[in-house]
């Protein structure tokens, strides 16, 4: 079992903790993590964007996508739409990405003493331990 960061904006990580997007999304130009790092069982802990670790939630399934283009895009965004919960900023974006990881969430859970992860870059995921 591996453990995540996955850094999360508004409003996907309230979102997330009222249980309306039950699939967290990661659509990349290049293959970088979470692409090929997470599994169906990891442990990942959400964190504010600049902010705070303030949950915790287990990948129940994890599915990949590579060689995407706009239409391939176009067809995932509308088949996930129900627990993807995107804005239209978010879907116009993804629209250009090459590779892309749905990951659905469970045992979602608000965490009040989280473990101290020094991170000081602009990475939105972060593998901490296999």
């Amino acid at each position: 079992m591996t453990r995540h960061l996955a850094v999360l904006r508004e409003p996907y990580l309230s979102r997330i903790l009222a249980g309306e997007k039950t699939i967290e999304s990661r659509f990349l130009r290049v293959r970088a993590a979470p692409y090929g790092c997470v599994t169906a069982g990891d442990t990942l802990f959400l964190k504010r964007a600049s902010g705070p670790i303030v949950a915790t939630a287990r990948a129940a399934r994890v599915v990949m996508f590579d060689d995407l283009t706009p239409a391939r895009v176009a067809a995932l965004l509308e088949r996930y739409a129900g627990g993807l919960r995107l804005d239209d900023d978010m879907r116009a974006r993804a629209q250009s990405s090459r590779y892309a990881v749905l990951i659905w969430l469970t045992d979602v859970a608000p965490i009040s003493d989280p473990p101290l992860v020094s991170k000081r870059d602009r990475r939105a995921w972060v593998v901490l331990e296999s």
